[in-house]
């Protein structure tokens, strides 16, 4: 999430709990939260509106974080003609290690590669090593 989306939406609390952040609490907050993707945060600050009759501090917003469930939208992006992944999003390529094949898997440049976009360094919570690489990154891009 960026600095000016996060300050949007922060906006939203600010207005309904009648109470802005400071300088100093705004960067604190965006500090923690800078790692949850908008869409996620927007799921918070939905939340925190419907069940909090104050406005939050951090402890709460991160609170609210861990314990709603993740929600995933339920729209389906519209695909684009990709000679490269057949319009799928994903490529896979062989490689050998010691003589014996491994199948492997990469997201294409294109948008319809996009909908693979994951780094689970990035996620905010349950942070892992895994993530989906694009054709370029492994050497099988144009």
């Amino acid at each position: 999430m960026q600095i000016n989306e996060f300050i949007d939406e922060t906006a939203d609390l600010e207005k309904y709990y009648d109470k802005e952040l400071d300088e100093f609490q705004r960067k604190i907050w965006f500090d923690e939260l800078k790692e949850i993707s908008l869409p996620r945060y927007r799921q918070i600050i939905r939340e925190i509106l419907r069940t909090s009759k104050f406005m939050p501090k951090l402890s709460d917003v991160l609170e609210t974080s861990r314990n709603m469930a993740y929600k995933t939208e339920n729209t389906i992006q519209e695909s684009v003609e990709c000679l490269k992944c057949n319009s799928t999003g994903i490529i896979v390529y062989t490689k050998v290690f010691e003589g014996i094949p491994y199948q492997f898997a990469a997201r294409c440049t294109c948008k319809n590669g996009d909908r693979y976009k994951y780094d689970g360094k990035k996620v905010h919570e349950h942070k892992s090593s895994y993530y989906i690489p694009s054709i370029e990154e492994v050497g099988i891009g144009e």
